[in-house]
């Protein structure tokens, strides 16, 4: 939320606040707490005091906000709300995971950054900076030449040219010891980026390194002082985002740093 309102703040934006209700499972017995329109009752107030104390922080800051509560399933019910009208960006919080806690099935961030078809901001603590103070100066993308990696460079480049960041090109060859092959094509890949980036007026740096693209990603982007990583998503759903293989959904919940994540629509 704070993330959101800060975004708002500096860029004119308006929000919609959403929270989504679900009846805990042992509230779910007619038996428990005098039954389920109590607990209903009191799980619709919790959330209009919620969504109250929300508004109320993104009125301070001088932001435009509609609030809105519903009932049902969380990650499929935020995705309809943010396909009903014209959202720019979906926004996030998440806790830092690894492993099996990452890969469950269900988990929020994972369902709705794979399935929206806006960009999905994935944000675990709140902006550090003051408001007259710019969110960030760098940007980290990744990119290995593919159609929603080139959607990634994109999407930094016009951030960049609106928001006055510099960009980081990245990119991660395969394996420890990569052929001389792989090596020439990253860097006629980082080359492109650099060239639309030279074009569209944005500072950039390119990097190259090699290993697991994961923990590359997430460390490259502290190494460079980045404020934050753009990467680009085919958003597969089912199995096919859970595997180990996703890269962008992985990103997300290990680094600290915000990760928006890019669709080629």
């Amino acid at each position: 939320m704070a993330y959101a309102t800060a975004i708002a703040a500096r860029t004119g934006g308006a929000l919609r606040i959403l929270t989504v209700l679900t009846h805990p499972g042992i509230y779910a017995n007619p038996d428990v707490m005098g039954g389920v329109e109590l607990v209903t009752d009191v799980i619709e107030q919790d959330a209009q005091a919620l969504l109250s104390r929300a508004a109320e922080q993104a009125y301070v800051e001088g932001v435009t906000c509609e609030t809105l509560w519903r009932w049902g399933n969380v990650p499929q019910t935020i995705l309809q709300i943010a396909a009903e009208a014209s959202h720019d960006l979906v926004v996030l919080g998440a806790r830092r995971l690894s492993g099996w806690k990452r890969l469950r099935l269900g988990h929020i961030a994972n369902v709705v950054a794979a399935k929206a078809r806006q960009p999905v901001l994935v944000v675990k603590q709140p902006p550090s900076t003051a408001p007259d103070v710019p969110l960030g100066r760098r940007l980290l993308v990744a990119t290995e030449g593919s159609p929603w990696s080139d959607a990634a460079v994109d999407h930094a480049l016009t951030l960049a040219q609106t928001q006055r960041f510099s960009v980081c090109l990245l990119h991660v060859l395969p394996g420890r010891h990569p052929s001389a092959a792989a090596e020439e094509e990253g860097h006629r890949i980082l080359g492109r980026a650099e060239g639309r980036a030279a074009v569209a007026g944005v500072p950039t740096t390119t990097m190259v390194t090699s290993g697991d693209a994961i923990a590359a990603i997430v460390n490259m982007a502290t190494e460079a002082s980045c404020d934050g990583i753009i990467l680009g998503s085919r958003g597969s759903s089912g199995w096919k985002r859970l595997m180990v293989g996703s890269v962008s959904n992985a990103v997300a919940v290990k680094s600290p740093l915000p990760v928006l994540i890019v669709k080629r629509l």
